[in-house]
């Protein structure tokens, strides 16, 4: 049974064997000699070959092919022509060679074009000195330099292959795209072009250059009508201001947009700024760029930059077209040596030089800690220059670990020179609480009170202070104070979460949470909160008027 089954599968495969062998024996055809103006045999030539002398035309199934004159190898299927060589197919106008030699090859249906090669197609005209033509598969090949050219492209490569019923071209070694008189070239290793379609695929090291921009890429398409491309695997884009790099980056050319995706790090050197995030899109009109996904914005400085994370950073144009803004929002925390910063969004713009700071932002300046519902920065220079804190805020400055001088007020303006705070002016419902030192000891703890103040400091620590009205100011001995006194209510120390270096920018901290542990709300300004056996406060000073106490 074993051995009746192997012999019916052997009768199979044979039969087909020879049913293959049958198709191709039925592809051979002859060539015709269709005209000649003179034919004589020539002893010279090969096996008596017969030697074709004007109006040379031959025939292979559709081909036709047309020459000055030719030497016939009847007996091989084959023959060479020579000057103004022509082949072109009678079904399809699309096919259509010149060149000035030609051996044809009856047979394998091949032809060997050399010197002036021309192949028009219905939309490329392709020159070279060598082309080797398969007639059976309309496949065409050069392997010493070749160009085409099309309405706006002109293309040079070493290699080329024609696909004439995929319509497709791939070019090897060596090529070089110009688009457009040099509105643009490319550079590459390989590639594939859709005559149809009018795509470029590249493989390999592609350069794109024109005037002002520079591309790179490993891999990616391009379309040369719509012009829209994709550039992928070590993905580059370089002007004279700007440098960005990604994994793979999509670009409009004719709207002035792009998209680059994955470790994208974009470096404008006139502005000082890179940007990083894993999406980022650029437009130009209207001009718009937003970066998400892991987004960070470095300012560089001499050695000391800023850097911002957020959720989300946007850049833009406002309604009126004239003025930048900026927006950073959701989960926002900043580094820099001097400062540090957590907020839920920001707001900039450049009509009114105002940073808008929503979300119970956190500020850390020099050692002092700012809190508030809502806040705006005023900057100068690159440096922070004042800031206003609306809706209760409180400014915490460390003496030490355990002593805080503190401020706070519905309303404050504080003023910096050179990042250092040195003036407050707190409106509605002020009140102070810090340490007066003598000789570096600290000698007491004074609480003050004030519908309005202004308060100056020096090297964080409150050196004077002015009451604009309805003042109350007590000064206490330390012994006699608890700890919780020595608190204005709502004091929270949050350095724990503050960012200390630029990785500490990624690592979110809820405030609320860490706060409803460590928040005070007795109101500790009130003198009757301290400890009532052991309270002997030092001669009280109550002054009213604009002067200030110590």
């Amino acid at each position: 049974m074993l051995r009746h089954r192997s012999l019916i599968g052997f009768c199979v495969l044979l039969v087909a064997l020879l049913a293959a062998n049958q198709t191709i024996a039925q592809r051979k055809t002859k060539v015709e000699l269709i005209q000649a103006n003179v034919i004589r045999s020539d002893a010279k030539l090969y096996n008596g070959a017969r030697r074709l002398i004007g109006n040379v035309k031959f025939k292979q199934d559709s081909a036709i092919m047309e020459c000055d004159s030719a030497h016939f190898y009847s007996d091989r299927n084959m023959f060479d022509a020579f000057g103004h060589v022509h082949l072109y197919k009678q079904n399809n106008k699309n096919i259509d060679v010149k060149a000035d030699f030609l051996r044809h090859d009856g047979d394998m249906k091949i032809a060997h074009f050399r010197n002036n090669v021309v192949l028009r197609d219905s939309q490329i005209v392709l020159t070279t000195d060598s082309l080797d033509y398969n007639l059976q598969t309309d496949v065409g090949y050069y392997e010493h330099n070749g160009r085409i050219v099309d309405s706006l492209t002109v293309l040079t490569s070493l290699k080329g292959y024609y696909y004439h019923k995929e319509r497709e071209v791939y070019f090897r070694k060596d090529v070089v795209i110009d688009h457009n008189s040099s509105e643009y070239q490319m550079f590459t290793d390989t590639i594939r072009y859709g005559l149809d379609t009018k795509i470029i695929d590249f493989f390999g090291p592609t350069e794109f250059y024109n005037d002002t921009n520079y591309m790179y890429a490993r891999y990616g398409w391009y379309n040369t009508e719509t012009e829209l491309s994709m550039f992928k695997y070590d993905a580059l884009f370089r002007n004279p201001n700007q440098t960005v790099t990604c994994d793979s980056m999509a670009f409009d050319r004719l709207n002035e947009s792009g998209t680059a995706y994955s470790n994208v790090v974009a470096t404008d050197t006139v502005q000082k700024l890179v940007v990083k995030g894993n999406y980022v899109e650029i437009h130009k009109n209207p001009e718009l760029l937003i970066v998400t996904d892991s987004a960070q914005m470095i300012y560089v400085a001499m050695g000391d930059s800023l850097y911002l994370h957020a959720d989300t950073l946007k850049a833009c144009r406002d309604t009126s077209g004239q003025f930048r803004t900026f927006s950073a929002y959701w989960h926002v925390r900043a580094y820099k040596s001097d400062l540090q910063l957590q907020t839920d969004s920001i707001f900039f713009s450049m009509a009114d030089s105002i940073a808008r700071f929503y979300g119970n932002p956190i500020f850390w300046v020099q050692g002092n800690q700012i809190t508030t519902e809502y806040m705006e920065a005023y900057v100068k220079d690159n440096l922070l220059e004042k800031f206003m804190l609306y809706r209760t805020g409180m400014i915490i400055a460390p003496h030490d670990s355990i002593h805080y001088n503190q401020i706070k007020g519905a309303q404050m303006t504080g003023y910096l020179r050179n990042n250092d705070l040195y003036k407050v002016d707190v409106f509605k419902r002020a009140q102070t609480l810090y340490f007066p030192v003598d000789d570096n000891q600290i000698v007491g703890v004074n609480k003050g009170e004030s519908t309005d103040l202004t308060i100056y400091l020096k090297n964080k620590a409150i050196k004077r202070l002015v009451y604009r009205s309805e003042p109350h100011s007590d000064i206490f001995p330390i012994d006699n104070v608890a700890e919780n006194d020595m608190r204005l209510g709502g004091f929270i120390w949050l350095d724990d979460i503050r960012p200390k270096s630029p990785a500490d920018i990624f690592i979110w901290h809820n405030t609320e949470a860490a706060a409803a542990s460590r928040r005070i709300t007795a109101p500790a300004a009130n003198p009757d909160n301290a400890k009532k056996e052991t309270h002997k406060p030092l001669p009280p000073t109550r002054r009213s008027g604009k002067s200030g106490g110590r």
